[in-house]
């Protein structure tokens, strides 16, 4: 998990073996932000970010599409990143599942459609900030309307 950000929080201590949503959880009750405010939806707009480029911003961009492929166990080889792109387009994941295989070593769950995707997502409110994931292309291929 990227120290940057947390290291903003004085006494709050980054627990990396918990998932990304419950270690946001935990700051915003340290922080004592209360669910919905503005102070409390930028910084999950601010950490979704930090999250992200900590634990997929490993290499040149092809190679960033190319573990992803080959993390989503993507069939097929992808030589180019608009390969990569295309296939992606058809992976439905949650991101922060994604972000928590990184953190925690569990295997990324995929779903068979979007409509699956949508239920966990609203179930679970697992909700990856739509402004975060814009700002990054490479994520951008992943993102999926939830509402």
């Amino acid at each position: 998990m990227g120290d940057t950000f947390f290291s903003r929080f004085p006494g709050f201590q980054p627990d990396q073996s918990r998932s990304a949503t419950e270690e946001f959880s935990r700051l915003a009750y340290h922080m004592n932000w209360n669910t919905g405010s503005k102070t409390y939806k930028r910084e999950f707009v601010n950490f979704a970010s930090a999250e992200f480029v900590y634990h997929f911003d490993i290499g040149n961009r092809l190679q960033n599409y190319q573990a992803l492929c080959q993390e989503l166990r993507l069939e097929g080889y992808f030589a180019s990143i608009t390969q990569c792109r295309k296939a992606l387009t058809k992976a439905h994941v949650n991101l922060f599942d994604l972000i928590d295989s990184r953190r925690t070593g569990a295997i990324v769950r995929k779903f068979p459609s979007q409509i699956a995707l949508q239920e966990y997502t609203r179930d679970t409110q697992k909700i990856f900030p739509k402004r975060a994931a814009k700002e990054d292309g490479f994520l951008k291929d992943l993102l999926r309307r939830i509402w």
